[in-house]
């Protein structure tokens, strides 16, 4: 999947005096930026892999291939994700989950999967062998390596828009806040989403 555009918003935030901390990732806090020029209504929602996800690297189960599979796939159709109070209509979405056939799996026998195991557990050992070694330098690297998600939305309105709703508190109970920026032609702000609070109005 294309990995948004973030940077753009990112520049226009900057340009008009918001802190941006898009690139930062603290467990349990998402952002939000939001922007409305004319009828087109632009949000991009960064959250941790670790709440959305409940993991943060490539998928090494089922369970976790059907997990990331559902959200992008929740992503893309903005099923319970993002509720905007107006008239308006999902024209583009993009995101940065990947999605994984995993058909080939189901094909493999059992004497495969043992095999691959044996593989992954003698990797496994060599990697521990590394951190006994070089343990300050793993922990740096583990820091380097934890994921975000990124999600972009564009939506045509056809009339004002109030504000919008994030849905996604209940299903990841993980997420404890999103810091939300958002500028329109009514002004700008800043302002935390949180589970008891997840309407960010103008």
């Amino acid at each position: 999947m294309k990995k948004p555009h973030i940077a753009v918003s990112l520049l226009l935030f900057s340009s008009l005096g918001f802190t941006v901390n898009a690139q930062q990732h603290v467990h349990g806090q998402g952002e939000l930026l939001v922007s409305q020029e004319g009828n087109m209504l632009h949000l991009q929602l960064v959250l941790p892999a670790a709440d959305a996800l409940g993991f943060e690297h490539e998928p090494e189960t089922t369970e976790q291939l059907n997990s990331q599979n559902l959200l992008a796939e929740r992503f893309t159709l903005n099923t319970n994700v993002i509720d905007v109070e107006g008239k308006c209509e999902l024209v583009n979405v993009e995101h940065t989950l990947e999605t994984h056939d995993d058909h080939h799996e189901s094909g493999h026998d059992e004497a495969h999967n043992e095999a691959h195991e044996g593989e992954h557990a003698s990797h496994k050992e060599h990697v521990s062998h590394k951190e006994h070694d070089e343990h300050e330098d793993h922990e740096e690297h583990e820091e380097e390596n934890h994921q975000n998600i990124e999600v972009e939305y564009q939506f045509h309105c056809d009339d004002a828009v109030s504000g919008i709703t994030v849905a996604l508190f209940e299903s990841m109970p993980s997420l404890s806040a999103i810091q939300a920026q958002w500028i329109t032609e009514r002004g700008q702000g800043l302002s935390e989403l949180s589970a008891g609070k997840p309407t960010l109005s103008w």
